[in-house]
C-alpha cells in the first residue's frame, strides 16, 4: 500500500512543482517584458510517475500573441525563431509560431493576421504560378 502512496503523491508534487514553475516563469516574463502581448493563455502540466522512475512534469504556457509581431517580439525575447506558415482558404492567413523552454517551462506562442484583399489576391497567383510551373 506504501508504494501505490508514494507513486500517487509524487506524482501530485509534481504536477504542483510544475504548476508553481509555469507560474513564476509566466510572472518572471511579464513583470520583465511588459510590452508583450497575450491575447490568450492555457496553462497546462502534466506529471507521470511510476514504480520505478522518478516522477516528473511537464508545465506548458501556451499562449497566442496579438498578431505576427507580437509572436515575433516573444520570440526575441525567449531567444527563438518564428516559424511562418500562410494558408489559403476564402481568407487568407500568415500565422507564425515559436516556442523555448524557460527554467523547464515549455513557452509556445503562436499568432496570426488576416492578409488584405490586395496581399491575398497576389498570394494565390503566386500559388497558381508555382502549381502551373510544377507540372509538366
Amino acid at each position: 500500500m506504501r508504494e501505490i502512496t508514494d507513486v500517487l503523491l509524487g506524482g501530485v508534487m509534481a504536477l504542483e512543482s510544475g504548476a508553481f514553475r509555469a507560474g513564476q516563469v509566466a510572472r518572471r516574463l511579464l513583470s520583465e517584458h511588459p510590452e508583450l502581448t497575450v491575447r490568450r493563455a492555457t496553462c497546462s502540466a502534466y506529471s507521470h510517475a511510476d514504480t520505478w522512475d522518478p516522477p516528473t512534469c511537464t508545465p506548458t504556457l501556451d499562449l497566442r500573441a496579438d498578431g505576427l509581431d507580437g509572436v515575433r517580439a516573444w520570440a526575441l525575447v525567449l531567444g527563438a525563431e518564428v516559424k511562418p506558415d500562410m494558408r489559403g482558404g476564402p481568407y487568407v492567413y500568415e500565422s507564425g509560431d515559436c516556442e523555448a523552454e524557460v527554467d523547464g517551462v515549455l513557452v509556445r506562442v503562436t499568432g496570426s493576421r488576416k492578409l488584405t484583399d490586395d496581399e491575398a489576391a497576389a498570394w494565390r497567383n503566386q500559388q497558381t504560378e508555382a502549381a502551373a510551373g510544377g507540372e509538366g
